[in-house]
């Protein structure tokens, strides 16, 4: 804050206090960071991250590869729920044949995100019953 001394009508000299524009602007900056995070913090706290995770898988694309196909898929997580340690299973059955099955285990999912994989098999899955489904996951 700055201090400057005026003149009175008598000749004495009193001080005047001004704020300069600059630190109200510093100061409107710090209130709006602030009521920010305070914010940030209180629609989290009452956010879905409580719910269990909820693992859903698709698949994006069968590639013809070398000994077999490759089924890429992604596993969303829909929840505000961070999931560790996500075991992805793919199954693929055929009339008949004995079914082959894949194994993928994400490191983590976080919440309201997705992870990319892929498995391989021997048979073709877009001719035969291919299920992915999302075994578990432990808490963080």
């Amino acid at each position: 804050m700055v201090q400057q001394r005026t003149a009175d009508r008598d000749g004495t000299q009193q001080k005047a206090n001004h704020t300069p524009w600059l630190e109200w602007v510093a100061s409107g900056i710090g209130l709006l960071l602030t009521l920010g995070i305070f914010g940030s913090i209180g629609w989290q706290a009452f956010d879905d991250a409580g719910a269990p995770p909820a693992i859903a898988v698709d698949v994006t694309r069968v590639v013809p590869v070398e000994g077999g196909y490759r089924v890429e898929f992604r596993a969303r997580n829909s929840t505000g729920s961070t999931a560790s340690q996500v075991e992805i299973e793919g199954k693929l059955a055929g009339d008949g044949a004995e079914a082959e099955i894949g194994h993928v285990v994400f490191d983590y999912i976080p919440g309201h995100s997705e992870r990319k994989g892929g498995m391989f098999f021997t048979r073709e899955p877009r001719q035969e019953s291919l299920a992915l489904r999302a075994l578990g996951f432990a808490d963080p």
